[in-house]
C-alpha cells in the first residue's frame, strides 16, 4: 500500500513538474515538486523510505530534463539523506521548522550539483542569490501547501 502510494505521489509529481513547466514555465522556475516530495518523505518517513524516495524522483527528474543521468538523483538522494536524519533527530511539525527545511533542501540542491560537477570535472554556474531565494520561497510556501494537503488526505 505505502509502495503504491509512494509512486503514484511519484507520478503524480512528474506531471504535476511538466504541466508547469509546459504552461507555467515563470511557477515552474521558482517550484521543485520533486525536492518539495522528498522533503515531505524525509520529515514522515524513515531516512532510508526518504532517501529511496529522493533516489526515485531524482531519476525521474534526470529522465524528464537532466542533462547527465545521475545527478538530479544523486541530489535528491542527498536531500532526502540530510532530511530524514534532521527528521529523525528534531520534531519538524510545525510551518516554520518546515519551511526552513524546504528553503534549506532548495539550496542545497544547485550547491550540491555545483560539488557534483567540479568532481566530474564540467562547468556550472551557481544561480544568484536572488534566484536562490525566489526558488526557496516559491518551493517552501508550496511545500507548506503540499503538506497542509497531505496531513487532509486519509
Amino acid at each position: 500500500m505505502k509502495i503504491g502510494r509512494s509512486l503514484l505521489a511519484l507520478g503524480a509529481a512528474a506531471l504535476a513538474q511538466a504541466l508547469l513547466s509546459r504552461y507555467a514555465p515563470l511557477v515552474a522556475r521558482y517550484c521543485d515538486l520533486f525536492t518539495i516530495l522528498v522533503v515531505y518523505y524525509g520529515l514522515t518517513c524513515p531516512p532510508t523510505t526518504a532517501m529511496l524516495m529522493g533516489t526515485g524522483a531524482g531519476l525521474v527528474e534526470d529522465s524528464l530534463v537532466g542533462p547527465v543521468l545521475g545527478m538530479n538523483g544523486f541530489k535528491k538522494t542527498l536531500i532526502g539523506y540530510l532530511v530524514g536524519t534532521f527528521g529523525s533527530l528534531f520534531v519538524l511539525n510545525q510551518a516554520i521548522p518546515r519551511f526552513g527545511i524546504l528553503f534549506a533542501a532548495t539550496v542545497v540542491d544547485p550547491l550540491a550539483e555545483l560539488g557534483l560537477s567540479v568532481a566530474m570535472g564540467q562547468s556550472f554556474v551557481l544561480p544568484g542569490t536572488l534566484d536562490l531565494l525566489q526558488r526557496g520561497l516559491g518551493s517552501g510556501v508550496l511545500g507548506l501547501l503540499f503538506f497542509w494537503v497531505a496531513a487532509r488526505l486519509p
